[in-house]
């Protein structure tokens, strides 16, 4: 994996080239769910069929962790799958020049503080050889250095799931805080709506009638950069 073919350009949700590098992100130990996305853009003339595989390098025990790529996979335990490749079926034809946003790794901390690196690599299905990567690490904390860190006090989903229902969001942020948006992802990672957050104390409210049946995730981001993620479900 220490060649770096350059066949995919990954970027982080800021735009920074992210190729062969660490992204890093902060949060408390007691918030349920952490989410990184990555972005990729095939370089070359010609659309090349792309699947993604998962090193846990350094994992904490008693943590759980995912990822989407195609779609989007159950938790499991760390160590339970110290290699992990999104299924064949699953994998994604990209074009050249053409952005995928459907890539977002996930740790749950559990409570558990301390360090957890996983390293995500890109890879062409008709020649393995041929691969990009990144490492992520969560970084879960004790309560009270965690709102420092990420910014994010709390942030709660009702109703869970929708039952034909809006989606209301209660969010609060630390004093100062600015840039910061509520992005809500689809269950392949699409990004299905951005709102902009404003004060301390906010409550808002998504629109699920034209949203299919399913699981999404609600992002606080930063500047591009997600800092708080939490799970929910739209039934109909």
């Amino acid at each position: 994996m220490s060649a770096q073919a350059q066949f995919i350009t990954l970027r982080d949700e800021g735009g920074n080239v992210v190729n062969g590098t660490m992204i890093t992100h902060h949060g408390s130990a007691n918030e349920f769910e952490f989410g990184l996305g990555v972005l990729a853009t095939l370089n070359g003339n010609d659309a090349v069929n792309v699947n993604v595989r998962r090193y846990e390098v350094s994992v904490q025990p008693g943590t759980l962790n995912f990822f989407c790529w195609g779609v989007c996979y159950e938790p499991v335990e760390a160590g339970a799958l110290p290699v992990w490749q999104s299924l064949q079926q699953n994998s994604v034809i990209m074009e050249p020049g053409v952005e995928v946003s459907n890539h977002h790794a996930y740790h749950r901390p559990e409570g558990v503080v301390g360090s957890s690196i996983y390293r995500y690599v890109w890879f062409n299905t008709a020649d393995q050889s041929d691969t990009v990567w990144v490492d992520i690490e969560f970084h879960s904390m004790a309560v009270g250095i965690e709102e420092q860190a990420s910014g994010v006090r709390s942030m709660s989903i009702y109703p869970n799931p929708s039952q034909g229902n809006d989606v209301q969001f209660q969010i609060e942020l630390a004093n100062g805080m600015q840039n910061t948006a509520l992005v809500v992802y689809n269950m392949v990672g699409e990004r299905v709506s951005t709102t902009s957050l404003r004060g301390q104390e906010i409550r808002t409210r998504l629109a699920t009638s034209s949203l299919a049946s399913g699981l999404y995730f609600a992002t606080v981001e930063r500047n591009g950069v997600a800092l708080a993620s939490k799970r929910f479900a739209i039934t109909h």
